[in-house]
């Protein structure tokens, strides 16, 4: 018996456990039984636990990551982490994690919801296994211009078109590069209405979906054309480690400001951190410190990952500090093309 109850206190606690933990009812059914109020059964249910009485253990799979993603949510202030189990094929594991996404967006969304969705390999599989059993009338919208580059799944409008088909929703896509020649060009571009409205639509989102670049040259602005070798060369020697809908941050989380910055056709961070759930998904080995550096500027509300990443991200939180607080002045990334 615990030492800190009576016997019949540690008896009432045991039947009302009982009743409710092996036989099923209802905390009203036991409330009746035992003339006592809703509220103090609810009370006494949790007594039960937190004193031994009720020793709750779950039985997970075993390719649950259970206490790692408590981790991420703790360390990182989330509201919610997935981690999908490792696979040794690259596309395999975008899969696992895709499939993750795609399972979270099924049981989330709901009617009248709005959800802003950038461009990526990662964000571009989650459609394949998007099914809901459900219509859910909810619009999607390209958060983030597009490229002629850029292949059709991972193409924002594409992405938006096919999420909307699988659910009976709606798709707003964004006639726009993701980048554009000049400043001058781009303020002219957002005049237009057409584009000015599907990025006001976007920026009042409810929901937003999201990959996270890196900079090797490899990264998918690099591949799309709309950077240059030598302008990711720049960010990375700007302290450049990752990006969210072209916008690049540093290791600490810090916004880097860049020449190409203001010719881009996106929504800014500043936009993403008014949206209630920003879900990123991202996969690639090459990515946790990117997957850090966006972690820090605290525009994540959802992460969903594969354990390799998820593992390495927490690695370099402990071992690094922030070389300085998320908001603070933004790196001058060097001038020129």
């Amino acid at each position: 018996m615990p030492e800190d109850l009576r016997q019949d206190d540690y008896e009432l606690l045991a039947r009302i456990a009982h009743r409710y933990y092996v036989d099923g009812r209802t905390q009203e059914e036991i409330a009746a039984e035992f003339a006592l109020s809703r509220p103090k059964v609810q009370r006494l249910l949790e007594r039960a636990r937190w004193s031994g009485v009720v020793d709750i253990r779950i039985q997970a799979p075993p390719w649950l990551h259970l206490d790692l993603e408590t981790q991420l949510r703790d360390a990182f202030r989330l509201s919610d982490a997935i981690v999908s189990p490792s696979r040794t094929d690259p596309q395999s594991q975008r899969e696992a994690v895709a499939r993750s996404a795609a399972g979270y967006l099924e049981r989330r969304l709901h009617d009248g919801a709005v959800v802003a969705v950038s461009h990526g390999r990662d964000t571009g599989e989650v459609p394949r296994f998007f099914r809901p059993e459900r219509r859910i009338d909810c619009t999607f919208v390209s958060a983030m211009g597009g490229s002629p580059r850029v292949d059709a799944p991972t193409n924002p409008n594409e992405i938006c078109r096919t999420l909307a088909e699988h659910c009976g929703g709606r798709a707003e896509s964004l006639y726009a590069p993701a980048y554009v020649e000049s400043v001058e060009m781009r303020d002219r571009l957002l005049e237009q209405e057409a584009v000015a409205h599907t990025l006001r639509l976007a920026a009042r989102a409810s929901v937003a979906l999201v990959g996270i670049g890196g900079t090797d040259d490899g990264c998918t602005m690099v591949r799309s054309g709309c950077l240059s070798l030598e302008e990711i060369a720049r960010l990375r020697a700007a302290g450049a480690v990752g990006d969210v809908l072209g916008n690049y941050v540093d290791a600490g989380g810090t916004l880097i400001s860049a020449p190409h910055s203001s010719r881009l056709v996106a929504l800014s961070i500043e936009d993403l951190r008014r949206i209630d759930t920003v879900v990123a998904v991202v996969s690639e080995t090459e990515k946790p410190q990117a997957i850090l550096g966006i972690l820090r500027a605290g525009v994540v509300d959802v992460l969903i990952v594969d354990e390799g990443n998820a593992r390495t991200v927490l690695e370099l939180a402990r071992e690094s500090v922030p070389p300085r607080a998320a908001g603070a002045a933004a790196h001058p990334a060097a001038r020129g093309r």
